[in-house]
């Protein structure tokens, strides 16, 4: 099945990663965050001095014991940063550099859905499983009424799919067939593709149903996708997995190797060689970034530039993030800026002359170019939100005044924070749509 994305927005930023592969050496230190996973409640199993290896369990959620987190690495617990109210911000461990980041597990090799969710929750990948609404991790107990694969991504920069995951197809099929046990026979798995490009790699995998989309940017996210090919009502969930964590699922029960390698493209204005790089999941990357940073005014994002999350305190990745991006910090307002030509400036409504050239890639910084103003009754959000049975002004104005029973009848089930990231763009009141959208799915699941 083949769709068309109308509506949406490329972002033609310089800095696009080579496919140049290079291998970060082992670092000091690991920083697994708990705040990597949205509204979870961390319990720590863990404290100052322990001695972890690859598996060892660091934390489980609170409200489901049986979702274990555990660590990417050998070593010592360093130290449990808490922050305000004691709220756990991450768990930090001196690295052994010695050891062997891939490790051998035993379990049974019992071929059947109850074996293989009790084999995912203990050694800390039933994480890489998402669930929309809410983009939480599932409850293990619970049928979705599909899974996803989102076999390319349309954002910003972002990483080419087959390179993250060169030379893994075996490990790819291993892993559908495992999750496919996990959802169920009557479970259909659907993998999306871009249509028109280069999928050998996915097109090979079996008993999955295969979409192929083609427009802008969000065609590439899961949200729109999944309002096409199975829109959600209130009561059902579906599940949603990255290309890279089928990948690791399926290496652990071919081969009963445990291990949390993750494949990063380097990118941005900021960048002086971007390029993609593999280590671990929670490694400390402060010093290729400091390598490869043009400046010292630099805000770094892991992820991409509209969703990604400023990396501030603890240099590494978010767990399913496969990107960092680096952006010049700018705050300075220019002085009568709107009047000049803008030969490099972006702008969507056209405002200045770049427009004329097509394609033209533009060394975007942090600059909002205004400051914050009341909400504009205007429809520019419906030139880039690709949701056809959405409004996106109407539903930022219920989350807004909490009317729980018009933000479900307005299709809040059906979206996430992410899905507004162009709104933000595109928004002349420079609103935090994202944020507004996120509480509002909270206190939808709390209500």
């Amino acid at each position: 099945m083949k769709y068309k994305i109308r509506k949406g927005l490329d972002l033609h930023l310089k800095g696009e990663a080579m496919p140049e592969m290079e291998a970060l050496p082992i670092p000091q230190l690991c920083h697994v965050c708990p705040t990597d996973f949205r509204w979870l409640k961390p319990k720590v199993l863990v404290a100052a001095g322990d001695s972890v290896t690859v598996g060892t369990p660091l934390f489980v959620d609170k409200n489901d014991e049986r979702v274990t987190f555990v660590s990417p690495i050998s070593g010592i617990v360093k130290e449990v940063v808490r922050g305000e109210k004691r709220v756990v911000e991450c768990i930090t461990i001196e690295v052994d550099t010695s050891a062997e980041p891939i490790m051998p597990v035993l379990f049974d090799d019992d071929d059947n859905a109850g074996s293989h969710k009790e084999t995912l929750l203990r050694y800390g990948l039933w994480p890489c499983l998402r669930q929309r609404p809410y983009s939480t991790i599932p409850n293990p107990d619970r049928k979705p009424k599909a899974l996803f694969v989102s076999c390319f991504d349309s954002a910003p920069l972002a990483p080419d799919y087959p390179i993250l995951l060169k030379e893994r197809e075996a490990d790819f099929a291993e892993g559908l067939r495992i999750l496919k046990r996990v959802v169920g026979p009557d479970v259909p798995i659907h993998l999306t593709l871009r249509d028109g490009a280069d999928n050998r790699f996915f097109e090979a995998a079996q008993n999955v149903e295969f979409h192929y989309f083609a427009g802008p940017h969000p065609a590439g996210t899961v949200g729109p996708q999944i309002h096409r090919i199975a829109p959600l009502d209130k009561g059902e969930t579906v599940w949603y997995i990255s290309p890279a964590d089928v990948c690791r699922i399926g290496r652990l029960f071919a081969s009963h190797l445990l291990g949390f390698e993750k494949c990063f493209a380097l990118t941005g204005p900021a960048a002086t060689h971007s390029r993609y790089y593999t280590t671990f999941y929670g490694a400390d990357i402060s010093d290729v970034l400091n390598m490869q940073t043009i400046g010292d005014n630099v805000r770094k994002i892991s992820g991409n530039v509209l969703t990604g999350k400023k990396i501030d305190g603890f240099s590494t990745l978010r767990f399913y993030d496969h990107q960092v991006t680096l952006l010049k910090e700018n705050s300075e307002r220019e002085f009568i800026g709107w009047l000049l030509p803008g030969f490099k400036k972006w702008s969507f409504s056209h405002t200045f002359t770049a427009w004329l050239t097509r394609n033209k890639k533009f060394d975007f910084s942090t600059s909002q170019h205004g400051d914050h103003r009341n909400f504009v009754m205007t429809d520019i959000y419906d030139k880039v939100f690709p949701f056809n049975a959405v409004l996106p002004l109407e539903l930022l104005k219920a989350c807004l005044t909490h009317d729980i029973e018009k933000m479900e009848e307005l299709g809040i089930y059906e979206v996430d924070s992410e899905d507004f990231a162009l709104c933000e763009v595109v928004c002349p009141s420079k609103t935090d749509c994202q944020k507004i959208i996120e509480d509002g799915l909270k206190e939808v699941k709390e209500a």
